[in-house]
C-alpha cells in the first residue's frame, strides 16, 4: 500500500472504525502497521530513524497520529521534536508536522504547558533560520473539542507544518517530497540543539573547538548516548576496554561489573546529521573513560587499535 493510498484510507475509515472495539480492529493495524511501512517505504533505507503509529491506547485517539522519531532525538511522543502526520479532529484534514513532546512539558509546566509548547517553537523556529514559505509556522488548527486532549497540546507544539484537506491529499511523489523537506528541517532543527547556550555547558573535551567541530563531537557523543545501542555494543564487545584492557570487575568488584563505554566509529568530519551505520559490531567499540576521552581528542576516532598503538603499547 502506498503513503497517498493508506492516508486516505485513515481518514475516509477512521471515523466510523472509532465507533466499534478498538483490539483487532483493522483501521487500528493500519494506523500502527500498514502506514508505517508506506512511510518508511518514502523515506528509504535510514537507520537512525523509527516510525511509530497511535490509534489510541484502550480507546480510540481523538487526534491519531503517525510519528518519525530520529532515535537520537526521541523514540517517544512524550519528549523531544519529531515530525508526525496529525489527523484533525473533525478528520476534514491531515497536517504533516514537525512537532514537540507533550508529556514532559504538561508534567513540569502544568496549566502553563501550552504556553510553554509556543514558546518552544518560536525559539526553535528561530534556531531554523528561514524556511520554505509554503510551510505553515506556528500553530495548527486541529479542530479540537477540549482545551484538556492532547490535540490542543499538538496545535501548540507544532514548529512547522504542511496541510492536506481532506480529499485533496496528493500524489506519493509530492507527500515523498514534502515528508524529505520536513526530515531536513528535523536534521537542521537537531543540529542546531547541539550547540550550547554558554561556553559553561561544554564539557572537557569540547573546550576550545569552533562552532562547527563542536556540533559534530555532540552529534556523536548523542549517538554513543542511546541506551538501545550502546548496550547493544557491550553485549558484543564486552566489558574491557579495547585500548586499554582495563577491567572495571576486576578493579571495582560487583560495582564495576558490566560498567564499560560504547565509542561510535565513525570519524567527525564525515558526521553531518545524515544516514549513520548502527551494527554494534562493525561501527562501536567500547572503552573506559579516560581512553574514551583521549580517543575523541586524537586523530584516531575510528580506528582505536591505531590510538592503542601510539598512547598505551609499549614500544
Amino acid at each position: 500500500m502506498n503513503l497517498n493510498t493508506s492516508l486516505n484510507l485513515f481518514l475516509d475509515e477512521y471515523p466510523a472504525a472509532a465507533s466499534q472495539p478498538l483490539s483487532g480492529n483493522t483501521v487500528a493495524a493500519l494506523v500502527r502497521r500498514e502506514i508505517p511501512i508506506a512511510i518508511e517505504r518514502a523515506i528509504g533505507e535510514n537507520d537512525r530513524y523509527k516510525v511509530r503509529g497511535s490509534p489510541g491506547q484502550g480507546n480510540w485517539a481523538r487526534v491519531p497520529w503517525v510519528a518519525i522519531y530520529d532515535i537520537f532525538i526521541t523514540e517517544t511522543a512524550q519528549d523531544g521534536f519529531y515530525v508526525v502526520y496529525l489527523v484533525k479532529e473533525d478528520f476534514s484534514g491531515i497536517y504533516l508536522s514537525l512537532n514537540q513532546g507533550v508529556t514532559t512539558i504538561r508534567r513540569v509546566y502544568g496549566s502553563d504547558a501550552k504556553d510553554a509548547l509556543a514558546a518552544r517553537a518560536c525559539d526553535y523556529l528561530a534556531r531554523l533560520g528561514p524556511i520554505n514559505k509554503s510551510l505553515i509556522v506556528g500553530p495548527i488548527n486541529l479542530k479540537v473539542t477540549s482545551g484538556s486532549n492532547l490535540g490542543a497540546f499538538y496545535e501548540q507544539g507544532s514548529i512547522c507544518a504542511k496541510y492536506y484537506k481532506h480529499g485533496e491529499i496528493p500524489n506519493d511523489e509530492l507527500l515523498g517530497k514534502d515528508l524529505k523537506e520536513l526530515l531536513k528541517l528535523y536534521l537542521l532543527l537537531a543540529t542546531k540543539d547541539l550547540v550550547p547556550a554558554s561556553v559553561s555547558s561544554e564539557e572537557d573535551d569540547e573546550a576550545g573547538l569552533n562552532t562547527e567541530d563542536l556540533t559534530k563531537l555532540r552529534e556523536h557523543k548523542r549517538i554513543e548516548r542511546n541506551r538501545k545501542l550502546a548496550e547493544k555494543a557491550k553485549k558484543v564487545h564486552g566489558y574491557i576496554c579495547q585500548t586499554c584492557s582495563f577491567d572495571f570487575e576486576e578493579k571495582y568488584g560487583e560495582i564495576g561489573r558490566e560498567f564499560i563505554e560504547a565509542h561510535h566509529l565513525t570519524p567527525l568530519h564525515i558526521l553531518k546529521g545524515r544516514k549513520v551505520m548502527l551494527d554494534p559490531k562493525k561501527d562501536f567499540a567500547v572503552l573506559c573513560a579516560n581512553c574514551h576521552r583521549m580517543v575523541h581528542k586524537s586523530e584516531f576516532v575510528n580506528r582505536v587499535e591505531d590510538f592503542r598503538a601510539k598512547y598505551i603499547v609499549k614500544k
